[in-house]
């Protein structure tokens, strides 16, 4: 079984990989300082540096990735660049001194391949070729791999052969150049070879190259198809790749000064590969993921004014100073470095603060500016009775300051709410939170965010504002100003606010208490035909029953008299019984909650005094209270029908339409003129029923043409339709 199929031995494995590259590190610079070597004339800060971050951040993705293949590929280089160059340079610098202690040479200049032992020729030959397989596979492999540890697509296996391929062909190139036989009467870091060998050199670079190329295209590839956090994800590896590719480029500068080229790549080495490994773990943990427009932006700022000071350096000394014959260390070479260094000094800041400017507005947009923020503000202030106003001002605020997101919390009662928001997924038009901050007299009560600015007038607390920003971004002076002048001239636009808030709560606990009302009359419904049906209903069956036996008894005694008194007693009693029973099925027909409307309409017309059809093809269950909402808005018209219409037919009809039940009630009766006549408390009782649950009815009518009742009532959006 792979490895990487086991998670425990992953971890177990790796960690002692990563802690064997520590150790490695470690080991090598102290035998390089002990031997007296100078770390700043060396490469070994660089593989040390590199080794280290990469063996950090592999082991910190270890503990939650172990099977993700991308991550080994940073365990692998970590432990090619710990092994194979740092402790490997700390431990040829250490055996070279040894040998020019003991008198072989006269110092490290005169040594040649041949006077040194085997195994250290071979050490040297083996530093000198084994950074190619720790570099080629953090710049082809990682890239194809990230982040889950698969390629794009199996057509990207032609990418990673190409990188193998390369690879093994540079080390077998060098490995024949560098061997020590081939170098044994040449002084050391002297690389002979042969024009086959350059040839063949190149052309293993060219296919390392090409590999290089397809990796960075995968990662374009992954990003166009990806969004979110994946998009995250490559911009962070972007980043890092592009100041290790930054830090090469910096070779460029050879072409007028190869000195300074060197230093300047020496310290962007030192410092970018770092960052790459960094970004990677940062990419693959998704920590602090969000921060990468704050990374991108700060690192343009550096980017260019590193150009600038390379530009001035470049444009002042070097270039004039071969137009006028001015070089080396004299003091006119050195009044240019001072002049080179003025101007520098003199614009350094100016140019950062427009730098910043450039780079937030490319990365981040174009950012209004305080002017505009504020005549936004007076715009929308203009509409005070909008209520999307507030959203528009919150939104023009986060433009103004970077926010994500920028919010306005308004109080009402003793809490405040968030009632807008610059992010897009927030409802600017509810006032009403699951997570409300309660408020303890007139303080302001901690709320989230970057920047907190109360909005008051006379010292009462009407509501805030908060912006929330990235750590590494925190407000700056012009965002305290700006948004402590928006809460100044917002405080008549929250007390409006907070009027129609306190106005939509009264309005929802009237609608719920009526609603209560409603659930309660149902209820009373309820308990008053069980107790009419369980009650008087049983004691008057029970009655009838009597009646009839001593009925049976008289007229076996051949009381005539008696047993035509008791028939009729008998005949009373079970006319009462019908009409309890009639009485009980309209205070809340036991049909409705057994088999729902089209069962309870049918029994219901049945006894009508109306010649009544009801139409409700295929109606299936709904939820109690619409049911029931329906089922008596229809009784009531039914009874005003038989009233006062006039009627010879009734015609009722149910059925859902979208997301609404609809119903009708129409007769032929005589009609009615609605422009003088008033709603009784039949019709009033309907439209008090239905709109507790948001809905409606109309009545058209005319003299002589009968009466139609319409209803709808919207059903619920999560339970449509209850099963039968």
């Amino acid at each position: 079984m792979s490895i990487l199929h086991d998670p425990d031995r992953a971890r177990q494995l790796g960690f002692a990989l990563a802690a064997t590259s520590v150790v490695a590190v470690v080991v090598g610079v102290a035998l390089f300082v002990a031997a007296g070597g100078i770390l700043a004339d060396s490469w070994l800060p660089q593989n040390a540096s590199a080794g280290l971050a990469l063996a950090i951040a592999f082991a910190a993705m270890l503990r939650q990735q172990p099977n993700n293949a991308a991550v080994w590929v940073l365990g692998w280089a970590a432990v090619i660049l710990s092994l194979g160059q740092a402790l490997l340079i700390g431990v040829n610098e250490w055996a070279l001194a040894d040998l020019v202690t003991e008198g072989i040479a006269g110092s490290r200049a005169e040594l040649t391949y041949g006077m040194l032992p085997t195994w250290l020729a071979w050490s040297l030959t083996l530093r000198d070729l084994i950074w190619v397989p720790g570099w080629v596979s953090l710049m082809t492999l990682a890239l194809l791999l990230f982040p889950d540890g698969r390629l794009p697509s199996p057509r990207w296996r032609l990418a990673v052969g190409a990188a193998l391929v390369g690879t093994v062909g540079n080390v077998v190139v060098l490995l024949i150049a560098l061997r020590p036989s081939a170098r044994s009467a040449l002084p050391l870091e002297s690389y002979p070879f042969t024009p086959a060998l350059e040839v063949a050199d190149l052309a293993t670079f060219a296919v390392l190259l090409g590999a290089i190329v397809a990796s960075v295209a995968s990662l374009v590839v992954r990003y166009r198809a990806a969004s979110g956090d994946a998009r995250r994800q490559i911009r962070w590896i972007a980043v890092g790749g592009g100041m290790v590719a930054l830090a090469h480029l910096l070779w460029l500068v050879a072409l007028v000064d190869a000195e300074l080229a060197e230093r300047l790549v020496w310290l962007g080495v030192l410092a970018s590969v770092p960052a790459l490994a960094a970004s990677y773990a940062v990419a693959i943990l998704r920590y602090r993921l969000y921060d990468i427009d704050v990374v991108i932006s700060r690192s343009l700022v550096v980017a260019a004014l590193a150009g600038f000071i390379a530009a001035v350096y470049v444009a002042v000394v070097v270039v004039i100073g071969r137009l006028v014959g001015i070089g080396g260390a004299d003091e006119a070479s050195l009044g240019l470095k001072v002049a080179a260094t003025a101007i520098v000094a003199v614009a350094f800041q100016p140019l950062r603060r427009r730098l910043r400017r450039w780079a937030d507005r490319l990365v981040y947009g174009q950012r209004a500016t305080p002017y505009e923020v504020l005549a936004g503000f007076s715009r929308q202030a203009a509409g005070a009775g909008d209520p999307t106003n507030l959203q528009r001002i919150a939104e023009v605020l986060a433009a103004g300051t970077g926010a994500e997101p920028a919010t306005i919390w308004l109080r009402v009662g003793d809490q405040l709410r968030p009632v807008a928001s610059s992010d897009a997924t927030s409802d600017p038009t509810t006032d009403a939170t699951p997570t409300p901050v309660a408020v303890h007299h007139e303080d302001l009560p901690e709320l989230p965010g970057s920047l907190v600015v109360d909005v008051r007038h006379d010292r009462e607390l009407l509501g805030a504002l908060t912006l929330t920003k990235p750590r590494a971004e925190p407000p700056t002076r012009q965002d305290e100003e700006l948004t402590a002048r928006l809460a100044r001239g917002l405080a008549l636009m929250l007390r409006n606010a907070r009027l129609t808030a306190e106005l939509r709560d009264h309005l929802r606990a009237l609608e719920a208490s009526r609603a209560r009302l409603v659930h309660a009359q149902d209820e009373a419904r309820r308990a008053i035909q069980s107790q009419l049906g369980s009650g008087a209903q049983q004691h008057l069956d029970q009655l009838s029953r009597h009646l009839a036996d001593a009925r049976r008894h008289t007229a076996a005694a051949g009381a005539q008299r008696t047993t035509a008194l008791l028939d009729q007693l008998e005949h009373d009693a079970n006319d009462a019984v019908n009409t309890l029973d009639s009485l009980a099925r309209g205070i809340y027909p036991p049909l409705l909650e057994a088999h729902g409307l089209l069962t309870a309409l049918t029994a219901q017309t049945t006894r009508s005094a109306l010649p009544t059809t009801v139409h409700a093809p295929g109606l299936p269950r709904y939820p109690p209270d619409v049911e029931a909402a329906v089922y008596f808005s229809i009784l009531e018209a039914l009874q005003n029908a038989s009233r006062y219409a006039q009627a010879t037919s009734v015609h009722v009809r149910v059925e859902q339409r979208d997301d609404h039940l609809h119903f009708e009630v129409s007769d032929d009766g005589i009609g009615f003129d609605p422009s003088h006549t008033s709603h009784g408390s039949g019709l009033t009782g309907i439209a008090a029923r239905l709109d507790t649950l948001d809905g409606y009815f109309s009545v058209r009518a005319r003299p002589g043409s009968g009466t139609h009742l319409t209803g709808r009532i919207p059903l619920p959006a999560l339970a449509t339709k209850v099963p039968a």
